[in-house]
């Protein structure tokens, strides 16, 4: 009777030898792996270990500017910049980056303002606020349509759906300043139609002021 399925195969045996010389052949090949992976994960802990000295330093560093921004010192400032640029990409390093722009827009130094965030590797968590840091500066300077566009940059950085909807209508106002009373109210409306955002009713409210028209006597 002819054989069929895995009856038909033929049975599979492990040659010792054969194993030992596939294991000579590839030997080094193994070799070299394991110490690449060796190298890679203890590389991976080294940098975490790092990174978070670096958080640390960052911090203290920051809450160190903070104190002299408290004290009303006039080294603040350059404490505040030293500290973004040391430590840019950490928490610390973005906060202070942040106060330091924002202490520029208010004395009217935008453009220095909006170098140093333009520079700035922040993390994650701070990506939003940059962006809305941003558009602020340009709304000092009356630049709306550049406002609006980072307002709503912001909004696609941000993580918070109660954020989002803030930042929208903070581009919906930019849109407004700037003439732009069509895409306002679509952006208002957008807020308008969401009963659960705290936006909402504000978003009723300026789709009507920006859609009525002016009936002539």
């Amino acid at each position: 009777m002819t054989k069929t399925g895995g009856a038909a195969r033929p049975s599979i045996t492990a040659d010792p030898e054969s194993l030992l010389d596939t294991f000579q052949l590839y030997k080094k090949q193994i070799s070299v792996t394991a110490v690449v992976l060796a190298v890679v994960v203890g590389g991976a802990f080294m940098w975490r270990a790092n990174s978070a000295r670096r958080e640390t330093q960052a911090e203290k560093a920051f809450f160190e500017a903070m104190n002299l921004v408290s004290q009303r010192d006039a080294k603040a400032p350059d404490a505040l910049m030293k500290v973004s640029q040391r430590y840019d990409g950490t928490a610390g390093g973005a906060q202070a980056a942040l106060l330091y722009a924002q202490s520029r827009f208010d004395e009217g130094k935008y453009a220095d303002g909006q170098k140093l965030l333009d520079g700035l590797k922040a993390p994650r968590a701070f990506v939003s606020g940059v962006e809305a840091l941003k558009a602020a500066g340009y709304e000092g300077e009356q630049k709306f349509d550049l406002a609006a566009e980072h307002y709503l940059k912001a909004v696609d950085k941000a993580e918070l759906q109660g954020e989002k909807d803030f930042l929208k209508g903070e581009a919906a106002r930019a849109l407004a300043a700037a003439g732009k009373r069509t895409e306002a109210a679509k952006l208002w409306g957008e807020l308008a139609d969401k009963p659960d955002s705290p936006m909402s009713a504000e978003g009723k409210i300026r789709v009507g002021e920006l859609t009525v028209t002016t009936v002539k006597p």
